[in-house]
């Protein structure tokens, strides 16, 4: 009997001596706190010991993303609505600064029954030190404006958003990898000003195209007319050439000698019975008397 109650103390001692093996699952990693401090050592995931009194604390390393539901009274006295959406993760630090990140996170490390395991999840280091900040910024940075003025300067506003939580989130456990903006929603009165603005803006467009077609005719028709001008003033001065030309070529000699050509032509055409009258030594036309 003594004998194996030595036996058990022995396999005690051994475990307490030599350890037992904690498990570091995937999205994670780990962190051994000793009774003498931290170990300088961060664990990927996988089956490492642990000693004695020594405590694992497992850092969750998954990256989150939340949409924040904004709702905010703007300079005119309206209320303007839209998502927020940031993504983050924490920010490890190295070997030489854990047991500083470990004194700023330990309050919100979850340990298990036992004490010997703990866990630290990033949805709580997200709710200090992201959530709030980015509300706040969002907040401050809007309110500056009216709502018209968010339409046109949505950019500007993002940017500046963007800006201030980065600012706010420098030196704390968190790293942000995404900022956005998106489904603004003005109030009713401006979606309604905007529309009717809009629909004067397409009345314009439509009657400067009709104005502009319009004025595309009468051009269209001014050439023509130009052109038709030229063409008449070209042919007008065609037929003064021709009329010209044709004056200098009827001299008496030219004229004497058609007549003839015309006499001739009569004379060959004389029939029996045909009677030719002459008048002032020019002939007329024949004239049939029977």
């Amino acid at each position: 009997m003594v004998k194996r109650i030595l036996m058990l103390v022995a396999v005690m001692m051994s475990f307490m001596a030599f350890g037992c093996s904690q498990q570091v699952p995937p999205g994670y990693v780990g962190v051994v706190m000793t009774p003498g401090g931290i170990d300088a050592d961060i664990l990927p995931p996988g089956n490492h010991t642990c000693w004695g009194r020594d405590k694992l604390v497992l850092i969750d390393t998954s990256e989150i993303e939340q949409t924040e539901k904004m709702n905010i009274l703007c300079k005119d006295d309206l209320n303007f609505r839209f998502d927020l959406k940031v993504r983050a993760t924490i920010s490890l630090p190295d070997n030489n600064h854990l047991e500083s990140f470990l004194k700023t996170t330990g309050a919100y490390i979850t340990w298990g029954k036992d004490s010997d395991r703990g866990a630290l999840y990033f949805e709580k280091l997200y709710e200090i030190y992201v959530k709030a900040p980015a509300r706040t910024v969002a907040r401050r940075v809007v309110s500056k404006y009216t709502t018209t003025q968010i339409r046109d300067k949505r950019g500007i506003i993002e940017k500046d958003i963007r800006n201030q939580i980065l600012a706010e989130v420098k030196g704390t456990p968190v790293r942000i990898t995404y900022i956005t903006t998106s489904n603004f929603d003005y109030p009713d009165v401006i979606t309604k000003a905007v529309e009717k603005k809009r629909e004067r803006e397409i009345q314009v467009e439509e009657e400067e195209a009709t104005q502009a077609l319009e004025l595309l005719k009468m051009k269209n028709r001014k050439a023509l007319a130009e052109e038709a001008i030229i063409v008449r003033a070209k042919e007008a001065e065609a037929e003064a050439v021709y009329n010209k030309i044709l004056g200098h070529s009827l001299t008496a000699e030219y004229l004497t000698l058609r007549s003839i050509e015309r006499d001739m032509v009569l004379y060959n055409n004389v029939q029996a019975g045909d009677k030719v009258i002459i008048t002032d030594g020019n002939v007329s036309p024949l004239v049939n008397v029977k």
